[in-house]
């Protein structure tokens, strides 16, 4: 957990929903570690702010937690003070009620680290950019179906997971499963069995890091989907950021939440794709 300096407070109009949700559950007289709460409390703390509820009121939570702006941007002061975080869930109790997010008891002055801290110095991995076609060069953008356009012209990915070309193939991107809709979702077949890749991406244009609790919670929506339909597989769990000229890949555990990646590569577009810059 890292020190709040309070530096990059910003309200928000999300903010007295929350705090109108937090008052809600919280017991002052017998402090809770983690507050549960539910899509339907949203809706609800919205009514009961007098606002607009917005058209997916499932990004409420996502949109405080895209990136890591200080605990003072996701939470309101009242909030914080009592040391409190907010942290994105997802899924649904045992009656059916769909988990919107959670507050997390860090301690006052500390905060959540929920997103992936990218070491200075990964790996290096250079891609011939010139597999993709020029005119793709030509149009192509700054965002995350840019991001899978180039991971599968470049085919990089069999290259730095089986040192093979032509092993890893796309299966759908994005995957709509729920309760978590996977970005990119790939797959190779090796001799010793089928592998799966769930890939969460961030692309250029929004900014936004890696969110930990966003990849933990598409690994756990594919062992539901794909495990308990007892295909026997093997689950790689990949993060893919979206940098100038390149991608910063982290490769996770296999069969395992992801925590820490056990690789992370700097892969760069040689020549330099001008769109990326």
């Amino acid at each position: 957990m890292a020190v709040s300096t309070g530096k990059n407070r910003r309200e928000s109009k999300k903010h007295p929903v929350l705090w109108h949700i937090f008052q809600k559950y919280f017991d002052p007289g017998n402090p809770q570690k983690l507050i549960t709460f539910y899509l339907s409390d949203i809706s609800e703390g919205y009514q009961a702010t007098n606002q607009a509820e917005p058209v997916s009121i499932s990004n409420t939570i996502l949109d405080l937690c895209r990136q890591d702006r200080g605990i003072d941007s996701r939470v309101p002061v009242q909030i914080s003070s009592l040391g409190f975080d907010l942290r994105k869930k997802t899924g649904q109790d045992a009656g059916g009620r769909k988990f919107a997010g959670e507050f997390v008891y860090v301690g006052v002055g500390n905060a959540l680290q929920s997103w992936l801290v990218w070491p200075e110095e990964p790996e290096i991995f250079e891609v011939d950019s010139n597999q993709i076609p020029e005119i793709v060069k030509t149009l192509i953008r700054r965002d995350e179906g840019a991001l899978f356009s180039v991971i599968d012209y470049t085919d990089f990915l069999s290259e730095l997971l089986h040192k093979r070309k032509h092993q890893v193939i796309r299966v759908q991107n994005p995957m709509k499963w729920q309760p978590n809709e996977i970005d990119g979702f790939y797959t190779a077949v090796t001799d010793s069995g089928i592998v799966v890749y769930p890939i969460e991406a961030k692309a250029l244009t929004t900014g936004d890091e890696i969110n930990l609790d966003q990849l933990k919670g598409g690994y756990e929506t594919v062992v539901k989907h794909v495990k308990n339909n007892n295909l026997d597989v093997t689950i790689v769990p990949i993060a893919a950021k979206m940098i100038q000229n390149g991608v910063l890949i982290a490769i996770f555990a296999p069969d395992e939440v992801p925590e820490e990646p056990q690789r992370v590569i700097n892969v760069q577009l040689v020549p330099r794709l001008e769109n990326w810059n």
